[in-house]
Order: structure tokens, then sequence, then C-alpha cells
């Protein structure tokens, strides 16, 4: 289909047979009239033209009288008639449309009889633009138009003909060895049977030079020298294979070793520097020695080096053991120590129990007697402890006066 822009028509730029009245040219566009207003001063203008010039000052263009949109009136039917009436030429005029008309018919010209209009190829693989005039002619030579094989009468569209043509599989095909024809599709399977197509010995590769048709090659097996060997030949290809196999894995492997040698060899490097500069007396290997006997210096520093670090761990343990042991110690004095504390608030709140049991019983004796003697017997000595209480109570408290007692000798404890 042909474009909107091709269709639609601009009477601005048409092109007139004739020379056009000067009263039917717009003051404005100085074209002839598009649909012409009328001021009230009496002059016309195009409408687009006078909308503009308002747009821009409220004036009439000629005589500068006021002037608004409101104002302005179709003009006379005559006057639109006598524009619409001039002769026009085609605007595909320089396609090679020579039609005349009047301007008021020519977009419909244009729309329905132009043959000089673009539109496009009614093939939906194509779609290409092509005038009206030559679409006929264009669908009879397009490249996407349905063509079919004479030989094999298949469809396919017409740039594909040519191709096809090549690999056709019914195409009749002359054999170049013994001259027969044959159809491409059994032309292949005629090639592996044909007695006159050359061969080379089966055992070429070996270092056989006979070659012939194979028509005779059948005759030169029984005769070649390298047929009784065969499988001696093929056990040693075999091998060769084998071999050279093996032998790029281990280029591989070679090349491999090669590159974690030169990263060890820049590890080391590195670490010499690093060590260098943290243990210069140590470490201050000179340059031009050969590599070997740097990494040699670099390894035996480094066992010296590591035999320190395991004597100082050694050291460290036995230090600990130690310190374990004191702590041992410390802590089982300690327990003793708060074991007799234990034992001595025993027995005194013992004594506590006692005294207070004491007390109330003299209060309840005198609630109850209920005379005003204040001289009472003296109450009754406490019950004695036993005799192992006794030496661990007394014991007890001669410890605790030795540890109180500032002037005496204080046991210090030591971690």
């Amino acid at each position: 289909m042909a474009s909107n822009n091709d269709i639609s028509i601009d009477l601005k730029s048409v092109t007139y047979v004739d020379n056009v009245n000067s009263n039917l040219v717009c003051c404005i566009c100085q074209y002839p009239f598009v649909n012409p207003l009328v001021s009230p001063c009496g002059h016309t203008f195009c409408e687009t033209c006078i909308y503009q010039a308002l747009d821009s000052c409220s004036q009439c263009p000629i005589d500068r009288s006021p002037l608004c949109l409101p104002d302005l009136e179709p003009a006379v039917k005559i006057i639109v008639n006598m524009v619409n009436e001039l002769l026009i030429y085609c605007p595909r005029k320089e396609r090679g449309c020579d039609f005349i008309g009047q301007r008021q018919y020519m977009e419909h010209h244009m729309n329905n009889d132009c043959l000089y209009v673009f539109q496009s190829c009614q093939l939906q693989e194509c779609q290409e633009l092509i005038l009206k005039k030559d679409l006929h002619s264009h669908v009879s030579t397009c490249k996407y138009r349905e063509t079919v094989c004479k030989m094999c009468k298949k469809k396919m569209p017409a740039f594909e003909l040519e191709d096809h043509y090549k690999l056709c599989p019914s195409e009749i095909i002359q054999c170049p060895h013994c001259d027969s024809s044959r159809s491409r599709s059994e032309h292949a399977t005629h090639l592996t049977t044909c007695p006159k197509v050359p061969m080379t010995c089966t055992h070429a590769e070996f270092g056989c030079p006979w070659t012939g048709e194979r028509a005779t090659m059948e005759e030169h097996t029984t005769s070649c020298t390298y047929e009784a060997i065969k499988d001696y030949l093929h056990q040693q290809q075999q091998k060769y294979t084998q071999m050279k196999e093996e032998l790029q894995a281990v280029r591989k492997e070679n090349e491999s070793l090669k590159q974690q040698q030169w990263e060890s060899r820049q590890k080391l490097e590195t670490m010499t520097n690093q060590l260098g500069i943290l243990f210069p007396a140590h470490f201050s290997i000179d340059p031009d020695l050969p590599l070997d006997t740097q990494q040699e210096v670099v390894l035996s520093e480094t066992q010296r080096l590591q035999n320190d670090i395991d004597t100082l761990s050694a050291n460290m343990t036995n230090l600990e053991l130690k310190q374990n042991m004191a702590l041992m110690t410390e802590t089982f004095r300690l327990q003793e120590e708060l074991q007799s504390v234990r034992a001595i608030c025993h027995g005194m709140r013992m004594q506590m129990h006692y005294l207070m049991m004491e007390r109330r019983g003299a209060m309840m004796m005198q609630a109850t007697s209920g005379t005003t003697n204040t001289h009472s017997d003296p109450p009754p000595p406490p019950p004695p402890l036993p005799p192992h209480d006794q030496d661990a109570t007394g014991s007890t408290f001669q410890r605790m006066r030795s540890w109180l007692d500032p002037s005496g000798s204080r046991q210090d404890t030591k971690l």
C-alpha cells in the first residue's frame, strides 16, 4: 500500500497550468486561496495564513484595522469555485504522470487513477515499494515469487531456484569416470561401486605406491608385498599412535611442571625479600649466587628458625606444667584453711545456740516463780564439747590468732 505522505496533496506546492488571476492570490502566501476567509474590511485570505497572522497581531495584514477571529467569514461561493476550478499538473509529474485537471479533483486522481504512486509488492515476503504502473511486471519477476523445479517439481521462491539446481536430486549427472548417466540421488552410491574410479592401495599409508582403477584393485591386493605384513604394520601403527598420545601427555605434564616451578621461584623470591627485610643478618643473600645455592641458604635458615620455634614451644609447655602444679598445691592448702574456718563457724554457732537457750530458760523460770528475788543461782555451765571437737576448735582458734596477729609470722601465698 502507498504511504499517506505519497497520497496527500499540498495545495501550496502544486504547479498551475495557466497564470492565476491576481484577485485569486492570497496577499500573505502569494498562492491561490485555500479555504478563503473574508475580513470586515473586505480583504480575502487563506484560512491558515490569516490564523497565523492574527496569532501574532490582532490587525488586518493589509490596512492594519482591528481584526479578530470571530470577525472572519467564509468567502462567497463564486470565489471558492473559481479557485477550485484552476487547472494544475499532477504532483507526481516528476515521476512521469502527465495528468492535468482541476484542483478540486486532483486528490481523487492521486488516490484512485494515478499510476505513479508507490505501492508495496503483493507478495508478503517482499513488500518492496513499486510504482503502480510497474506492479504487475514486478510480480512476474519478483525474486520471492513461487517457482517450480522442472526436474523434481518442488515448489520454492525464485531466488532459491539457482542454488537448488546445484543440489537437485533429480538432475541427471554423467559419471566422469565411466561416462554413464543417472540422477544426482543415485550418483553418490554409484561412485562407491564404479569400476573406473581411480584408487590407491589400501596399504598406501605404509608406503605402497600403486594407483589404478577399482576393477584392478583386487588383483593388485593379491600381489602387494605389504599384504603379507599388514598385521604387523597395523600393530606398529597402533603402538605409534599410543606413543604419540603418551608423548603429548608428557609434554602437557612438562608444561604444567614448568609453570609450577616458575610460580615456586616467584614465591621463593618474594619470601626471601620479605625475610631479608625482617632478618637482614640471616637472609642477606648475594643475588649473584646460583639459584640452587640461594634455595639451600633459605632452607637452612628456615630450618634453624623452625628449631628455635620448637625449643620455645617446649619451654612454654614446661612452664605451663609448673604453674599448674603450683596452682593445684595452693588450691589444696586454701581448701584446708576453708574447712578449718567452717569448723570454727560451726562451734560458734553451737555456743550462740546454747547461750540463747539458757537465756530463754532463765526468763521462763522468772515468769513462773513470781518472786522478786534478784539473787539467783548461777546458770549451769554449758555442756562440754566432745574431745575431738575441743581439739579441733582449740587448734583452729590458735591458727586464726596466729593468722590475725600482725606481729606474728604469716605464711605467704605464692603462685
